[in-house]
Formats: C-alpha cells, structure tokens, sequence
C-alpha cells in the first residue's frame, strides 16, 4: 500500500472526518477547544492534509486529529465505535463516529499495520507545522 499525500487549503476545519470527535469543545464556549481548534490561515480558510490510501482520502485539519487516527488504528484490538464514541459528551452515537465510516478493509489487522507505520513516515515527512499547519502554506 503506497501513500500519496497532500495538502489544500479548506473553508471550515470542522468538515474533517476527526473533527468533531477529536476537537472537544470548552463548556460554556463556542470558539475554545481542547486540543485547540485549527487556526485559519488569513483570508484564505484552513490547512487540510490528504492522504491517499487504497482510492480512500484520509482527511485531517490538525495534528492531534492525526495522532488520534494513529493511536486509534495501532490498538489492539481496535476499539468499538460505540467504546470511542462515549468518550465524547454528545448524543452522536457510534454509526456517526469517523471509525464506522471507514471502509473495512483499512481495519484488517495487516492493513491497519501498514497504514500505521505509513502515515508515521507521512507524519514525518512535514514540516514542522505547529498545531495549525499555517507553517506548512510553503509546502503546498
């Protein structure tokens, strides 16, 4: 499994898959998150980047929501969309989670493995960007 990676700039960070799940709002707020929220690059939208994998584009607007997938998909076993879905205060529930949306054969466990280690080399691969990848606008 080769990956092909890119990045592109996007109108809302929230329309990546991990958003919602990884970004968690602070009570009482609408603009603060925990892990903070992506940072807009000025006039312009937010840094996404894509990985291709098996005519799948993985999409990511931070870091922390690639870390997540990372650790996610290097547990074993892989934990229950509805184990993953109730660590978040909200009543979307497991069908809605990014894990339940993605195809079945990335969830094998010889996949997942390969996948793991080839989104590290992708991780990798960046520079370093901060948890906004507004440093990463050269790499474009």
């Amino acid at each position: 499994m080769k990956l092909h990676f890119h990045l592109t700039i996007e109108p809302d960070w929230r329309s990546a898959p991990l958003a919602f799940w990884v970004h968690v709002p602070v009570a009482g707020s609408t603009t603060q998150f925990i892990p903070a929220a992506p940072a807009p690059v000025p006039h312009k939208g937010f840094v996404f980047l894509h990985v291709d994998v098996a005519g799948v584009d993985l999409q990511f607007s931070s870091l922390a929501q690639l870390d997540h997938f990372i650790e996610v998909m290097e547990a074993k076993p892989l934990p229950t969309t509805r184990r993953l879905s109730g660590k978040r205060d909200s009543s979307a529930g497991p069908n809605s989670h990014w894990l339940s949306r993605l195809p079945a054969h990335l969830k094998a466990p010889k996949e997942r493995a390969k996948l793991v280690s080839q989104l590290r080399a992708v991780r990798q691969q960046l520079p370093p960007c901060g948890e906004s990848w507004q440093s990463c606008l050269g790499f474009l």
